[in-house]
């Protein structure tokens, strides 16, 4: 039977996503499953995996890009029992998700519940588990505390302002000045990011100072979210998207991470403000703790489930729409969730 997935045989821009068409399916493996995928997400890190700047992934070319995917189970390899065939699942392979199928290990597989749909269910193995794990394991937040996420417009942006409010956080989000009403919309206190007193308009919105800041930007953004912090806040940064945007060297990126990792420590030991940092990975906190990430996704889609988080708005597109989707997330500003429906 024959099916198609995306390929990237070269790296580079939106056009290197090229359409494949194979003649056999695949057939799963001992502790795998066989999925026929529903919906993948499309998101930045997919377009960083295009342009080969991600850094954890190490298989080469050719690659098919899909970090995340919803999908139905249709076979089961040796030594599987489940999940059993004609069950909704979602995971996040990194890769792998711009296909009609996929061959993927079974133990990482989580069961989506009913009445969540695979357009839904996708948006939680990266986007909503990254926010939900800086959220509830990084820092320790309690009702009532200030956060800020930097971003606030962004996938995983939207993911951290509607879990703060529905933890009974002040939620303050930066984002430009055209997406500033919809961070509105979803609870937060919004600020232009582009204002030169950036971290003093924070302080004054969060009354001090924020007990912990969210930030994938680096650079001079870390810098503002830094002074952003109340005293005992912690900065969290999960990417480096000034680095990745402007081809910056390596040099560059090593810099930003030492004043991550060292800079504001030590100023934090001079001023004795007990604030703090951590970079967050979430490939590298799932091989770690992959009992953790699976209690975790199944808590998230449950709030799904029960109506207490209401999943993004998504726009369902086709396969051979993979490089409009990949432009449009280049050009910012998205306010629902790009979805491709490989089928």
């Amino acid at each position: 039977m024959n099916w198609k997935r995306i390929v990237v045989r070269e790296y580079g821009g939106p056009e290197r996503l090229e359409i494949e068409e194979l003649d056999t399916v695949p057939t799963p493996g001992r502790g795998e499953a066989l999925i026929g995928i529903d919906a993948a997400g499309v998101g930045y890190t997919d377009t960083i995996v295009r342009r080969g700047k991600y850094i954890d992934y190490k298989g080469g070319l050719p690659v098919t890009p899909g970090y995340d995917l919803a999908g139905t189970v249709i076979a089961l390899g040796e030594g599987v029992s489940a999940p059993a065939p004609g069950t909704t699942v979602c995971d996040m392979p990194m890769n792998g998700g711009y296909a009609q199928y996929a061959v993927l290990p079974a133990k990482d597989l989580i069961p989506v519940p009913q009445g969540v749909a695979p357009q839904d269910a996708v948006q939680v193995p990266l986007m909503y588990m990254t926010a939900y794990q800086m959220l509830t394991r990084e820092v320790e937040l309690k009702r009532g505390d200030a956060i800020l996420v930097v971003g606030a417009s962004g996938s995983v942006g939207r993911a951290l302002v509607k879990l703060g409010v529905q933890r009974g956080l002040r939620v303050i989000g930066t984002a430009s000045a055209r997406n500033l009403d919809a961070v509105r919309t979803l609870g937060a206190e919004a600020l232009d990011y582009r204002r030169p007193d950036l971290a003093q308009a924070i302080r004054l919105a969060s009354g001090g100072g924020v007990m912990a800041a969210f930030d994938a930007i680096g650079g001079n953004s870390w810098t503002t979210s830094w002074l952003s912090l109340a005293k005992g806040g912690k900065l969290i940064g999960f990417g480096l998207q000034d680095y990745l945007d402007a081809n910056a060297g390596l040099i560059s990126a090593m810099a930003s991470f030492a004043r991550l990792k060292f800079g504001f420590p030590l100023r934090a030991a001079l001023d004795r403000s007990g604030r703090t940092t951590g970079f967050y990975n979430i490939l590298q906190r799932r091989r770690a703790l992959p009992q953790e990430y699976r209690e975790d996704a199944i808590t998230v889609l449950d709030l799904f489930a029960s109506g207490a988080i209401s999943p993004d708005p998504v726009e369902v597109l086709s396969l051979e729409q993979a490089p409009e989707a990949h432009r449009r997330i280049a050009q910012g500003g998205m306010a629902h969730r790009l979805v491709i429906a490989p089928g």
